[in-house]
């Protein structure tokens, strides 16, 4: 950016966890470390998460949960985090003793306004650099190996050359068109529950260059969020959350379940499947009864919904079914379905026969008996995107042109197996496809090993 040549031994792409976390890493092996970060500030989207580093206790209960994704990726996170998370204390990270987390997994919370700032001084006590509002616009190659990046900001653009590039740039999740493209027409509808930097950069620039990509690029985590026209700011992201969805009766602007509310590994599953409803949009409905329940992890649903109405949002309370019926015409629904929809799902949880219901409500089977009913008008929300460009364990990037498929069911004989590696080309957090899925595996937890990993292998190589 200042006219004269730049070298560095690792040029990190991203400021949040997993590139802060690759960078501390590559720069404890004696490497010189550049972090470019197009945003005015670091910390990503873990600035804005509750802070929990979480991912299943043990790989049975995760191929049970989530029984798809990078099976080796996977392994080696569960595998690497107790020490990943001991690393990440010896660097000034405050983190809280271990807990359980829902009923397959554990954790550390660490607080995201101390954990960035003490990584970013980690870094710059280490001897690394790290610029503000400096995009990388492509990747540089010579002789298909990554020599470098090509950069733009405040002072034009710049070639700077790196023996090795992480990207770390956070998904796609803010790239409409990408999503429009890989997840859902309605990209416009859903609330972009991240930092708004994740715009697919390493995503890009990888496959420019012939990158290989994972399945799952129609998949994104996230939770339902009080619909428009509830105003909130991005720090209150955590509170605009309706986290209950898993608990209650979910209906489309049709008036009928769209599909298993109390599917996958938490509330994430029906906020994905609401995404692809007309409009993003759908409508909790919970009784007396369930807005008390308290879930692991989460408040009771009377205090995500009390923080809807402060924030604005639809909120319908009602007396009677009958009378919720009625008052949801208001939002569009059709209010002859509606009730028909209440009653045979009220029939079949009664009677014992949820599996008997289009769809199939496998788990939380509670009728709405007691009044009053409260519904609340939610939209679907994406903090990152769970497809990526597919990798090794050591986070290279691998070379679609020179590989052999990598898709699970790939029959073939041994001798025609062939991966090769972008040299000098590596990826972190969710830059890296397949980990979770459908399922949610944890993604703190995906950007602190992954971005440790991903730092050591650039040094190393």
């Amino acid at each position: 950016m200042t006219g004269k040549r730049e070298q560095f031994d690792v040029v990190v792409i991203g400021a949040g966890m997993s590139g802060l976390c690759a960078a501390v890493s590559a720069l404890e092996r004696g490497a010189s470390v550049l972090v470019l970060e197009k945003g005015s500030r670091f910390g990503g989207s873990m600035l804005l998460s509750n802070g929990l580093i979480w991912t299943f206790a043990n790989k049975d209960q995760l191929r049970k949960d989530v029984p798809d994704g990078n099976k080796a990726l996977q392994d080696l996170l569960i595998e690497s985090l107790p020490d990943a998370l001991d690393w990440l204390e010896s660097q000034g990270v405050e983190l809280q003793p271990e807990q359980t987390f829902q009923w397959y997994g554990w954790g550390r919370r660490g607080n995201p306004a101390q954990m960035a700032p003490a990584l970013v001084e980690r870094i710059q006590a280490l001897g690394g650099e790290i610029r503000l509002q400096v995009a990388m616009q492509a990747l540089v190659t010579r002789d298909d190996a990554v020599t470098g990046v090509i950069v733009a900001g405040s002072q034009g653009r710049a070639e700077i050359e790196a023996g090795a590039v992480i990207l770390a740039s956070g998904g796609f999740q803010g790239n409409a068109e990408m999503l429009a493209r890989y997840v859902t027409r309605n990209a416009d509808a859903i609330y972009l529950r991240s930092n708004p930097c994740s715009t697919g950069d390493g995503f890009t620039a990888a496959t420019q260059v012939g990158a290989a990509t994972t399945t799952h690029l129609d998949v994104y985590y996230g939770h339902a969020m009080v619909a428009p026209p509830a105003r909130f700011g991005a720090l209150e992201f955590q509170s605009a959350s309706q986290k209950y969805g898993n608990l209650a009766l979910a209906l489309d602007l049709n008036g009928r379940r769209f599909a298993d509310e109390s599917a996958g590994t938490g509330e994430e599953d029906i906020n994905f499947r609401i995404g692809q409803c007309p409009q993003a949009t759908a409508v909790y409905i919970v009784d007396a009864e369930m807005a008390e329940m308290e879930s692991p992890n989460n408040p009771p649903p009377r205090a995500a919904i009390g923080r809807a109405r402060q924030y604005g949002g639809p909120v319908i309370d009602a007396a009677s079914l009958e009378e919720l019926a009625t008052a949801l015409g208001a939002w569009g629904l059709p209010p002859d379905e509606v009730l028909r929809t209440i009653r045979q799902y009220n029939e079949a949880v009664e009677t014992g026969r949820c599996e008997h219901l289009v769809p199939a409500r496998t788990r939380s089977r509670f009728a709405l008996k007691k009044a009053p009913f409260t519904a609340v008008c939610v939209r679907s929300s994406i903090t990152y995107t769970c497809g990526g460009l597919q990798t090794d364990l050591d986070m290279r990037v691998i070379r679609r042109m020179s590989s052999v498929s990598t898709m699970p069911l790939t029959i073939a004989p041994i001798d025609e197996f062939q991966i090769a590696e972008i040299p000098n080309l590596y990826a972190a957090g969710c830059d890296i496809g397949g980990v979770s899925t459908v399922g949610y595996i944890g993604g703190l937890s995906q950007a602190l090993v992954t971005g440790r990993t991903a730092g050591a292998s650039a040094v190393q190589r």
